[in-house]
């Protein structure tokens, strides 16, 4: 028994560690979708940041240039010299210079008609100028390939300010100080864009980093939590259980032990009261006609009461474990004449018909003997508890080869069974509200053995009944029960 307990343990403990396994892995997976999905996008707030500092240093860096216009091309004499040093010169350069230098970064400007081929948009540059030229921002920026890899791509509008007119502004078609023409350009219109790429790999990197830090703090933290409820599980819970389960266990075994000693006991005697009354009755001494009432009473009120003593010990051996089925070769034939012997007198005496029909293609099973007669026994002596007098009783025996089943059907006339009481009458200690005579009484657990017993011989029971109509009570039993 306590080995029993143990192993119970272990089991509990092994689904407990499994349902705590799925729980961990469910909750890191949702957990680490989660967090690349927020780490995702910290990433990409983090660079846009990085790129709108940039842009915002480009930008500073172009206007001190463009603003020192007049101290770099005016000499200390105060003549003109242009020394051919401006904005978009310095811009690139600085771009250049910060793009050799950086781990992938890359910095140039565009705009539509270049004045220089290196200035020539691609696609999401374009997009950026007609995006910008519509007035509705003034920057553009997402997550693109590039050259191959993914980058981040951030644009910011340049725009024409009074310094850049001299280059850039009117008339149309001059040349500028530079030697370029002038595109005519006014204040406040958009020059170009400021393109700034960066590659994803260290941010990503650094993300997935942080993440899985986060993930092995949680496993740590989660581990520790299931330990520690475990540990109280098993101090607070499991070992009272498992102590409490003990002694039930005990006192279950007392009183299984109890009532088997009792039943034993009472059999004794019992038998003993059936052997006298068979041997009185085959005596030759003259009786009188009560005398025989009398002795015929005590015999058939005796087999009840055994018949009661017989379920009480099988039940009482099956809940302990004890009731073992002996498999071998059974004719079904000779279980229904075995229990037909006995019910037979009983059905005579009180005016019930009892027959039996048994199909002829019906096999010799694999079975237990001792097991059968006690299920078609039970239902034969409960249908002669609810059957009253000119009542028919019926035991029949077909054979279904689709199925490999023998079925054994136990039909009676009698009182029926209350639909209230249907799902009941296969519990312990349950009879039909449904009364016949004095012989309806019972100890409620001949039903219940039926069924268990019909169980462990894999098969299963059946019932169609209707009040004051009768009852059909079915038994599917397999041919080769140890197959089952």
């Amino acid at each position: 028994m306590e080995r029993n307990l143990v192993s119970d343990n272990i089991h509990l403990s092994t689904k407990f560690i499994i349902l705590v396994t799925t729980v961990i892995v469910v909750a890191v997976s949702i957990y680490l979708a989660w967090s690349l999905h927020i780490q995702r996008a910290a990433t990409e707030d983090k660079v846009l940041s990085a790129a709108r500092t940039l842009s915002i240093e480009m930008t500073a860096a172009w206007d001190y240039i463009n603003d020192s216009q007049m101290a770099i091309n005016y000499n200390y004499d105060g003549s003109y010299d242009f020394k051919g040093i401006y904005c978009s010169i310095a811009g690139k350069d600085i771009a250049q210079r910060f793009t050799k230098q950086s781990e992938g970064y890359v910095i140039r400007y565009a705009r539509e008609n270049p004045r220089s081929g290196t200035d020539e948009p691609d696609e999401f540059e374009r997009k950026a100028l007609r995006l910008f030229s519509t007035g509705k921002a003034r920057e553009l920026y997402g997550i693109e390939e590039y050259k191959g890899e993914m980058v981040f791509r951030y644009t910011s509008a340049i725009e024409i300010r009074y310094n850049c007119l001299s280059c850039h502004g009117e008339p149309a078609g001059e040349k500028d100080e530079a030697g370029f023409l002038k595109e005519g350009m006014k204040f406040g219109d958009i020059a170009g864009t400021a393109s700034i790429i960066i590659p994803l790999d260290l941010y990503e990197k650094e993300a997935q980093t942080r993440t899985f830090q986060t993930i092995e703090f949680f496993l740590a933290l989660l581990f520790v939590v299931i330990a520690v409820i475990r540990f109280a599980l098993r101090k607070w819970v499991t070992e009272p259980l498992t102590q409490a389960n003990l002694e039930l266990q005990d006192e279950n075994e007392a009183k299984t032990n109890f009532l088997t000693i009792m039943s034993h006991e009472l059999r004794t005697p019992l038998s003993s009261i059936i052997a006298f009354t068979d041997i009185w009755e085959k005596s030759f001494n003259e009786k009188s006609e009560d005398e025989q009432r009398l002795v015929h009473e005590i015999k058939e009120n005796s087999r009840a009461l055994l018949n009661m003593v017989n379920n009480t010990i099988d039940v009482a051996r099956l809940e302990a474990g004890r009731f073992e089925i002996a498999y071998d070769e059974v004719d079904i034939v000779d279980v229904v004449s075995s229990v037909v012997s006995v019910a037979d007198p009983i059905a005579i005496k009180h005016g019930i018909s009892l027959e039996k029909r048994i199909s002829p293609d019906t096999p010799i099973i694999i079975s237990d003997w001792e097991a059968l007669r006690k299920i078609v026994m039970n239902l034969v002596s409960n249908a002669l508890k609810f059957t009253g007098t000119g009542g028919k009783i019926d035991i029949e025996v077909s054979y279904l080869s689709d199925i490999e089943r023998v079925v054994i059907k136990v039909a009676d006339t009698g009182t029926g069974i209350p639909e209230k009481d249907r799902e009941k009458i296969f519990d312990r200690f349950t009879q039909s509200a449904q009364q016949g005579d004095a012989r309806a009484n019972g100890s409620g657990l001949g039903l219940f053995l039926v069924k268990t017993l019909t169980k462990k011989l894999g098969g299963e029971i059946r019932v169609e009944t209707a009040v004051k109509k009768g009852s059909v009570f079915s038994v599917y039993i397999p041919t080769n029960s140890l197959s089952k």
